[in-house]
């Protein structure tokens, strides 16, 4: 009902008005205020859930996407050890793994010139 209310309320003079006066007997009764402030916090409460809702499937949809991307680069990895494994098995000689490479290591440290002592 709030939602048919308050949809189109501008460009609708009926609308506006109608909204006008619940606003106008929320200002003079207790009892309205309190009404319209519980629908306010209903419709709140509402539209929270329903975002909450979209926010699980929406992560439920991306885990999925990941199991299948992880599954898929699982599959990739086992067909490159066997084609790997197979390579290995076919060369007489295996090649000795290159060495890492060692960088020089600086044992001197200059001070910064500040001009103070």
């Amino acid at each position: 009902m709030l939602k048919l209310l308050f949809k189109d309320a501008i460009k609708s003079p009926g609308k506006l008005l109608a909204l006008c006066m619940v606003v106008y007997l929320a200002t003079m009764s207790f009892f309205v205020a309190g009404f319209v402030a519980l629908l306010a916090a209903r419709w709140l409460q509402k539209a929270m859930q329903k975002k909450a809702k979209e926010l699980e499937a929406a992560e439920a949809e991306a885990v999925k996407a990941e199991a299948l991307k992880a599954q898929a680069a699982q599959s990739v990895a086992a067909a490159t050890v066997t084609a790997t494994a197979t390579a290995v098995a076919n060369d007489t000689v295996a090649a000795p793994p290159a060495p890492k490479r060692q960088y020089a290591k600086s044992a001197v440290v200059i001070p910064f010139k500040t001009g103070t002592r």
